[in-house]
């Protein structure tokens, strides 16, 4: 196992940050981009794209939909690309990915597929990658769709509903993860214009295939709100801190934005500024007992879960079941992880709680982080607590925020590479 030393000997954090562009967004857009292009020939030029190596994927795979597509470790380009291929009439590609990928589920969102007319093919393990995809004009209609494992199957078939013959009907079965994602894809469907309804209860989601209004030339995508989550960790866990974020707003179509609510919680005070958001540490909380529901919202459990362990706040994190079937197992990184540096971790398949106490000296035994650029990033940031810590690697960030280490440098965490590690990168 390689070694990667984060340090720091910062306490004290005053930085002006620039978070990287939402890359859910930014996937969605360019699909929609292409959905519009399809439909009446209408290029919408997407500003402020995310530069992550995950949107890099799908703009690549959409630019050039022949032969073997790799998607590497990228479940949402997996589910949003084999959707559009799908509903693409001339289409004929292979879709292959990391050995992570080859064990994600797929087959869901492949049945539903199926189920509309599509021609998709398992080349080696039924329900798995690699899958051969021929384009075709779907159908349409009503079909049920389970949710339990990943609201992307979801969001995939809302986002190429427009292409299909007649409006689709999705029917959501079982308790929905990351149901804010849903709504940013009907947001964004709106914004592309398309209409798409939900019910209350999020039993039912109906995406018409007709536009409904004057389209826009361009759609800005967002600054990342996942991504600020490591920075408020940071914050949680220092003694002061003042960090500016610059382009985030409060009012997003991001779930994710209720990172400030909860933050305030752990102590944190987030105040919008025309040149986006700062927060400092204010008034320590009153308790330090917590306990978060992460259904709706996975990718900031890392981030909150790390946060309070480094504060000394004991922590109940329920509703991340779906984090098993991430880049990596989340929950298991997580509890190892936590682990390794002494705490005591209790983890089921839908929880973890911490003591928010460490039981031992870390001595700079690796922490793995499984290539998974949140396990990675949240981890790092817990160099605050002791000036160092010691991660298996440090590249995965590219996934999402590829200039985490160079964002992370203003408040204080630095990487040292080992001289074997500086010659291997020459």
């Amino acid at each position: 196992m390689s070694k990667v030393l984060i340090e720091t000997d910062e306490t004290n954090l005053v930085a002006t940050i620039q978070l990287p562009a939402s890359k859910s967004i930014s996937n969605r857009a360019y699909i929609l981009q292409q959905v519009v292009q399809q439909k009446i020939g209408k290029s919408i030029v997407i500003l402020n794209p995310s530069d992550a190596d995950d949107t890099l994927i799908i703009k690549q795979a959409l630019a050039d939909p022949t032969g073997i597509i790799d998607i590497k470790n990228a479940g949402t380009c997996l589910r949003f690309l084999t959707a559009y291929f799908a509903a693409t009439t001339g289409i004929n590609v292979t879709i292959k990915g990391s050995e992570r990928m080859r064990q994600r589920p797929i087959e869901p969102l492949v049945s539903a597929l199926i189920q509309l007319g599509a021609t998709i093919n398992y080349l080696e393990e039924k329900n798995y990658l690699p899958i051969q995809i021929i384009g075709s004009k779907l159908k349409g209609g009503s079909i049920n769709i389970p949710t339990n494992e990943s609201s992307q199957f979801v969001s995939a078939l809302m986002l190429v509903a427009p292409l299909m013959e007649q409006e689709l009907t999705l029917n959501l079965l079982g308790e929905i993860v990351s149901k804010h994602y849903i709504t940013m894809t009907q947001n964004m469907l709106g914004d592309f214009g398309f209409s798409c309804k939900i019910s209350e209860n999020y039993s039912l989601v109906q995406t018409e295939n007709m536009l409904n209004k004057e389209l826009p030339e361009s759609y800005a995508i967002e600054a990342d709100w996942s991504s600020a989550a490591f920075f408020y960790e940071a914050a949680v866990i220092a003694d002061k801190a003042d960090i500016l974020f610059l382009g985030l707003k409060l009012n997003s179509i991001q779930g994710d934005a209720i990172l400030a609510k909860w933050m305030e919680e752990l102590g944190i005070r987030t105040i919008e500024k025309e040149e986006g958001l700062y927060i400092n540490k204010g008034k320590l909380p009153d308790k330090s007992n917590f306990e978060f529901n992460f259904s709706d919202n996975p990718d900031l459990a890392p981030a909150i879960i790390c946060a309070t362990a480094g504060a000394s706040y004991i922590l109940k994190a329920t509703g991340i079941s779906s984090l098993a079937h991430k880049e990596s197992n989340r929950i298991d990184a997580l509890a190892k992880g936590l682990q390794q540096l002494h705490f005591k971790v209790k983890a089921s398949s839908n929880s973890i709680e911490h003591d928010g106490l460490q039981h031992a000296f870390y001595e700079n035994s690796v922490i793995e982080t499984n290539e998974d650029h949140r396990i990675t990033m949240a981890f790092a940031m817990l160099a605050i607590l002791q000036s160092s810590i010691v991660l298996s690697e440090t590249e995965s960030v590219i996934k999402s925020f590829p200039n985490f280490w160079q964002e992370a440098a203003k408040i204080g965490i630095n990487v040292r590479q080992s001289k074997a590690q500086q010659k291997q990168r020459k």
